[in-house]
């Protein structure tokens, strides 16, 4: 590929063999460059453009070999519209660099002329120094002679003056009056010499002024015309020829083979996994870039973590980043990856959606962007990096970072972990899922559940000498409390978020004991409200058990009051937690409504314990439906909770014995539980549930 031309006045296209620009007062050359260079220029732009020209024709020569029937599908749908976006870009480019060889001749044109004129105007300068050398030598002759001529005729005239009417002295001769005259015709003519010589030198001063003025006029039209090139060469091949570089269209030919090792369609996890394992980063994210729903079915039905977390275990940590920077929207989101790997590609693309002037900061994914930054505790920075942001959440008190984020879900789904990553390693994971109201897209939604996170982990700190690491998660679409939406009284949204959660907390499990190396992973799940029923979808749907649930508030769990016999808690329902403060009435029209079972029932078999505050151990009680007590204004039938009183407020028995419960401290509960009768037996696990203690 060529060289685009770089003009500037430092280093122009080709310097003049003209080195003495004095005399039309110039430092330099003021039309440098090379006519011929240029012209040899816009030819190879000319070149240029028959090869893109001629690549646009064999990329489609292959569109033909590889469409149907010879190759269908999802790969080869997408590979099919990634090729004819590249041959139409190479057309593109081909009629860029034919404008750039118009470009370039007309200033080879332009560069010749305006040499001339300087040329010429430095040929007339010197010319019109010479005149002026010459002239200034003829003035001084002039002058001295002109000066004595003068000198005679005076003392002629005031000789004759003197003895007009006197006789003169011996010895002195007195002038005629045809002498004197004589002499007065020699002075005049001496005078109209000077006078000659003078116009002579002014004449030459002038031709002077005037080259340095056509020098200055060939050197600014120059520059002009030069500007005119520079800014038409950047129209006309920004971006074409870095984007179409003949490695770059080599390598992505190439990509054909990889392409064709796929299934025909990316409907199964599996076949998403295959994407992984068979596909370069840059390969997937052309994909993505064809379909930009494919990283929504990444998120839906997402590869088995198992298979996602020995996968990456394999990687260098140099692959691992390549993965990060150019497919972030989906290793962000992949269950069976760590924390620290998450966190770090979700901010990633979190800093690009920070700085898409698309995206309007009234819309929902405006509002969930700086909610999300509410979250993290951090501030939108001008030209911040994903370092930044994630170096300043980090540096929180506890940390906090994005570990899950979908904006172009609708609505925006993400989660904030909070505390310590190495929890996965050697310590606890908590899960909090939220009930109604809680959906993204509204000011404040995400904050609000990272704080009842934050208060949750600091309740639990200290608690077992162990790191733990809370999850504040958003990643369904929760019902809105709102006539005439019956969501919550339906349970289709409890079951596509159940869904999504079952694969986090086996993707917690993965990321765990494959990557982390934890024999004794912990993974605990608390549900709030309408939570507690996408909970309990996805504690029936696991792979691998979990340590600990716990049920507030609850809208009900779906199944019966036998439904707890399917939940994968190790340990059975001995560590299946209940609680609901008897100044909530929310919880109540919720369940009696949708007719779903109250899991505080003695029949359900949960341990329940209390929120109803201890004035002895200065607890306070929760008083009303909300995770979080906002103000005095209770509602109509004081169904929301008092500043302070909510069911993770801090100083609340709610959340000293939900913390407890959720790290399977039974004799750290507040009051204890009110034991019922286990439904399931331990399964074997007495073992590694005393290990965790």
């Amino acid at each position: 590929m060529p060289t685009v031309l770089r003009a500037s006045r430092s280093a122009p296209l080709v310097r003049s063999d003209t080195t003495d620009w004095s005399p039309v007062g110039l430092e330099g050359d003021p039309t440098p460059g090379d006519p011929e260079t240029a012209d040899l220029q816009g030819r190879e732009f000319d070149t240029t453009a028959e090869w893109m020209w001629w690549r646009a024709d064999r990329l489609d020569d292959v569109l033909e070999q590889v469409g149907e029937p010879h190759w269908s599908g999802y790969a080869a749908d997408a590979f099919g519209e990634r090729l004819r976006t590249v041959s139409r870009a190479c057309r593109d480019a081909s009629a860029r660099f034919l404008e750039a060889r118009e470009a370039t001749l007309k200033w080879a044109v332009a560069m010749w002329g305006q040499q001339n004129a300087a040329d010429a105007a430095l040929d007339q300068a010197g010319q019109a120094l010479e005149d002026i050398e010459r002239a200034e030598a003829t003035l001084g002759l002039l002058n001295a002679e002109h000066a004595g001529i003068l000198g005679a005729l005076a003392q002629l005239q005031k000789t004759q003056r003197q003895y007009a009417t006197t006789p003169p002295p011996p010895g002195i001769t007195v002038p005629t009056t045809a002498e004197v005259a004589a002499a007065r015709r020699k002075a005049e003519a001496a005078d109209d010499e000077l006078r000659a010589a003078r116009t002579q030198l002014h004449d030459a001063q002038e031709r002077l002024e005037q080259a340095k003025r056509q020098a200055r006029t060939a050197k600014e039209q120059y520059e002009t015309e030069e500007g005119v090139l520079v800014r038409a060469l950047h129209a006309t091949l920004h971006g074409g020829m870095t984007a179409l570089a003949p490695s770059q269209l080599d390598d992505f030919v190439a990509t054909v083979s990889e392409f064709a090792q796929l299934p025909p369609s990316a409907d199964t996890a599996s076949a998403l996994f295959d994407m992984l394992a068979l596909l370069k980063p840059e390969t997937l994210a052309a994909l993505l870039a064809a379909d930009p729903k494919l990283a929504q079915k990444f998120w839906d039905n997402p590869p088995p973590p198992e298979k996602v977390a020995a996968w990456w275990k394999k990687l260098t940590p140099e692959a691992r980043e390549h993965w990060c920077d150019f497919v972030p929207e989906v290793i962000g989101n992949l269950p069976g990856l760590d924390a620290d790997t998450r966190i770090h590609a979700n901010t990633i693309q979190l800093a690009r959606d920070l700085s898409d002037p698309t995206i309007s900061p009234d819309s929902a994914r405006g509002k969930t962007l700086k909610d999300i930054l509410a979250a993290l505790g951090v501030e939108k920075l001008r030209d911040g990096t994903a370092d930044d942001y994630e170096t300043m959440a980090n540096s929180k008190r506890p940390p906090r970072g994005l570990l899950s984020y979908n904006l172009r879900h609708e609505p925006p789904l993400a989660a904030v972990a909070i505390g310590e990553t190495s929890a996965e390693k050697s310590g606890k994971v908590t899960w909090m899922v939220p009930g109604m109201d809680s959906g993204l897209g509204e000011d404040g939604r995400l904050k609000d559940w990272t704080f009842a996170g934050l208060f949750l982990y600091r309740e639990q700190d200290g608690l077992d000498g162990l790191p733990h690491m809370v999850v504040a998660w958003i990643g369904y679409e929760p019902p809105v409390n709102q006539f005439p939406d019956p969501g919550v009284l339906q349970g289709d949204k409890a079951r596509a978020g159940g869904r999504r959660l079952a694969a986090e907390l086996d993707g917690q499990w993965a990321a765990d004991s494959i990557l982390g190396g934890n024999a004794y992973p912990y993974t605990a799940v608390v549900g709030h409200s309408y939570g507690t029923t996408v909970a309990s979808n996805a504690i029936t749907d696991l792979t691998h058990e979990v340590q600990s649930v716990v049920f507030l508030a609850s809208a009900g769990v779906e199944g019966g009051f036998d439904s707890g016999r399917d939940l994968k808690v190790e340990g059975g329902m001995e560590h299946v937690y209940a609680s609901q403060s008897s100044q909530d009435g929310i919880a109540d029209v919720g369940r009696a409504a949708s007719g779903r079972v109250d899991p505080c029932d003695d029949r359900y078999g949960a341990r329940v314990f209390s929120s109803e505050g201890d004035a002895a151990q200065r607890l306070e009680p929760t008083d009303g439906h909300d995770a979080l007590g906002n103000g005095d204004d209770r509602g109509l039938f004081d169904l929301h909770a008092s500043d302070g009183h909510g069911y993770f407020n801090y100083d609340t028995e709610a959340l000293r014995n939900t913390a407890a419960a959720a790290l399977g401290l039974d004799g750290k509960i507040n009051g204890g539980t009110r034991s019922v009768p286990s439904l399931r037996p331990p399964r074997d696990a007495s073992s590694t549930t005393e290990s965790r203690k």
